[in-house]
């Protein structure tokens, strides 16, 4: 079986554990802002409305708001002759908007938010002209009328009446309208509309005093260029959940991906699995969240030996090659990862060349094919998290041989090459000191002659203890080495 190149990890337990969140907030009144890669909206099937489907899916009940006239990210295929689209550009945060402030009182200038359906088609003098941010929020909010069936006083007389959001509060028929309202972000021209929305849903929810589950609730999808800056890190968290695209899948989600999309193993053998094993491990190591590199490269990497990674590895890449690769080198894998991308990380996130994968900031994997450094330390890391607790196990088995062995009193063995002690830990029994002594221990005692050994058991030391050396010293075991250690492990 072959993971999908470009395909959502719909399946995936850390995306479900991802997706269970964001619904759960939503579910609990929360308003939501989930925060998309740029890339995801790239394609003629981007990942972005594949996201939006499996989210509308999870709830029972939803609002979607229709996109603006005109909206140019449809991927639909080209009119003959296509509109000019209108410029998406971040507003200067040094210039007054035009809007009203945002507040969690009533500022008398509600009537700013006033929007009831028209009868008929918007007629613009200028159709090419970008809205102006006043203009495509009361878009925003005349298209948010009409899904919601509000009509011009339909709820009653007063003040509220006109107010699309404030009507919210009582609904059509007097109960609070607790549907999740869903924008696309990258669907409104405006980047202070849908921020401008998902403020002042929350305001006017804890004006009217109502609890968590009966208050009108948003969700807005977008990615950075959709927001005003810095507009994640403005909100309150007890109000508006902010999710990020960023680690969203964890290790047992890559190495599934390995397990389903490498060649079947048709062997039996102890050897032949443990080696399986190490080598999807490396895998998994080596390709970190990016699940399409994962795929390919269990793929064309068939026989698993260390020397060959590097070449299936470019192949691999070569299969889902990232754009303009120089914005992706702002990341050091080394790091721990934070909540959400650092701002110095944003362009390469929206590349999706940068995500967070078991606790640590990790690069797209061509990274490895630039620094040998950085190809060691993952085949390192996975033949460590393989190969260590056997070689552990194997060593605590061959204390047997040294105890039956020795040529010395086994009280003078343990002193003379056991672990050393603290005089604070008081008489340790001399099995105890046997049984833990290291495989470097138990070679010195047998080139000192304290024990001796058969030619089998003294080359199953020899191996054992080299690997353990290498792998103490960040140091990853050759093909041939790899062999010779799962054959002695297997024995």
């Amino acid at each position: 079986m072959t993971f999908p190149a470009a395909g959502l990890p719909v399946s995936l337990p850390g995306f479900r554990l991802w997706l269970g969140r964001l619904v759960n907030d939503l579910r609990g009144g929360r308003s939501c802002l989930l925060l998309l890669p740029s890339s995801l909206l790239d394609g003629p099937e981007p990942v972005s409305e594949r996201l939006l489907d499996e989210l509308l899916h999870e709830l029972d009940e939803f609002v979607l708001l229709p996109p603006a006239d005109g909206d140019v990210h449809t991927p639909d295929a080209a009119p003959a002759t296509p509109p000019v689209p209108a410029p998406r550009t971040a507003p200067d945060a040094t210039l007054w908007s035009g809007l009203a402030p945002v507040l969690d009182y009533d500022d008398g200038l509600g009537g700013l938010f006033t929007s009831v359906p028209s009868s008929g088609a918007v007629t613009r003098s200028q159709p090419t002209r970008a809205p102006t941010e006043a203009e495509a929020l009361a878009d925003l909010l005349e298209r948010l009328a009409k899904e919601l069936h509000f009509g011009q006083g339909t709820v009653g007389d007063d003040d509220t009446a006109g107010d699309v959001l404030l009507r919210l509060v009582k609904g059509p028929t007097g109960v609070p309208e607790t549907r999740p309202v869903v924008v696309r972000g990258w669907r409104e021209p405006a980047p202070t509309a849908t921020g401008h929305l998902l403020r002042r849903v929350v305001a006017v929810a804890k004006e009217a005093g109502l609890p968590p589950g009966s208050r009108p609730r948003a969700l807005v999808l977008a990615t950075t260029r959709d927001l005003p800056p810095g507009l994640p890190g403005q909100l309150a968290r007890e109000d508006v959940a902010v999710h990020w695209w960023w680690g969203v899948t964890g290790r047992l989600d890559t190495a599934t991906v390995v397990a389903l999309s490498r060649p079947p193993l048709d062997s039996s053998l102890e050897q032949n699995q443990l080696y399986e094993a190490v080598a999807q491990a490396t895998i998994t190591e080596i390709c970190g969240p990016f699940l399409s590199v994962a795929a390919s490269l269990a793929v064309r990497w068939e026989d698993g030996r260390p020397e060959t990674l590097p070449a299936a590895l470019r192949e691999a890449v070569a299969d889902h090659p990232v754009p303009e690769r120089s914005e992706a080198n702002a990341s050091d894998a080394t790091r721990v990862s934070g909540p959400r991308p650092d701002e110095a990380l944003l362009p390469a996130w929206n590349l999706s060349a940068v995500d967070s994968w078991d606790g640590r900031l990790r690069r797209y994997p061509d990274h490895c094919l630039e620094s040998r450094h950085a190809m060691e330390s993952h085949v390192w890391l996975a033949q460590s998290h393989v190969l260590l607790p056997l070689v552990d196990a194997s060593r605590e088995r061959f204390a047997t041989v040294v105890r039956a062995n020795a040529r010395i009193p086994l009280q003078r063995l343990a002193e003379q090459y056991g672990p050393r002690r603290d005089l604070d830990d008081g008489q340790v029994p001399t099995s105890t000191l046997i049984d833990t002594m290291e495989l470097g221990a138990m070679w010195g005692a047998y080139r000192d002659g304290a024990i001796v050994l058969s030619p089998q058991d003294r080359r199953h030391l020899r191996i054992l203890r080299a690997a353990r050396n290498h792998l103490a010293h960040r140091t990853p075991l050759s093909g041939d080495e790899l062999r010779r250690l799962i054959a002695e492990l297997c024995r």
